[in-house]
């Protein structure tokens, strides 16, 4: 039987884009893996490591991760399933890898089957929530909330471990994404899930690749910590915030540890 593979894009590329990007690695898998390639919703600016190279548009599944745009992203994913059928293994990089992890910790949270056998994250960052009860509340740390009596409701931690604050200009005031002014308040947050808060974990097998020199590299660690360690591989490359061509052989073998799983 064939397996199916859903493939999601990273932020400021596209499913084109994410095709050849994975070509090399696609072409060294077995012949009955079936990649199917899907764009995000969202208009952004081009990643620049694309910009030359590939036309627009460039896309993203949020612009900012925040609870309301997580959940949008999430329902983005489920429309693909319900139009375009089952699928046994996700594959995502960067922003993609993040809303497949965020979507499959929900699963977990909520008890549902899992929309995917198996999953592969490549230089993910730490994916987060859209419930204001998970995860740690992002908005005083990253700068978007500077008032003392910004309190989560929820009672969830406000503090942001100091090497993931890397990425916290992802995190944007979401007026900035529309045509009125400034509309940021109290109601718009952003829920980062971590290990060391949330208990939940990935249930599916998961394979992990990221680089040394990513801009990720903790945010990919943690995510790591986030999947169920008895079934999970991990390769770290020397690398930077790419799938590196030189580390195809190694990057399939983890796909197909993990692939090899499902079923069992």
């Amino acid at each position: 039987m064939p397996l199916r593979v859903l493939c999601l894009h990273g932020q400021g590329t596209n499913a084109s884009i994410f095709r050849r990007q994975t070509e090399r690695i696609r072409k060294m898998l077995p012949t009955d893996y079936q990649f199917y390639f899907f764009d995000g919703r969202h208009v952004c600016e081009a990643d620049q490591d694309v910009l030359d190279f590939f036309p627009p548009p460039y896309l993203a599944w949020y612009p900012t991760p925040t609870t309301s745009f997580v959940l949008d992203a999430h329902g983005q994913i489920r429309d693909i399933v319900r139009k375009h059928g089952t699928f046994d293994a996700v594959i995502g990089f960067s922003q993609g890898a993040a809303v497949a992890a965020s979507l499959l910790l929900h699963q977990a949270l909520l008890g549902e089957k899992p929309l995917f056998r198996a999953a592969i994250f490549i230089g993910s960052p730490i994916p987060f929530s859209y419930r204001p009860d998970v995860g740690i509340d992002c908005r005083v740390s990253s700068g978007l909330g500077q008032k003392p009596a910004k309190v989560n409701a929820h009672g969830r931690p406000t503090t942001v471990p100091p090497h993931l604050l890397n990425g916290s200009d992802r995190l944007r005031d979401p007026a900035d994404f529309q045509s009125t002014g400034k509309v940021f308040h109290d109601s718009v947050q952003y829920q980062m899930f971590h290990p060391d808060t949330d208990v939940v974990r990935i249930q599916v097998p998961t394979g992990h690749v990221y680089g040394s020199e990513d801009k990720w590299f903790r945010h990919s660690q943690e995510l790591v910590r986030l999947c169920r360690e008895d079934v999970r591989t991990v390769f770290q490359h020397d690398s930077g915030h790419e799938i590196p061509r030189a580390y195809t052989e190694e990057i399939c073998d983890v796909i197909e540890a993990v692939f090899s799983s499902i079923g069992e």
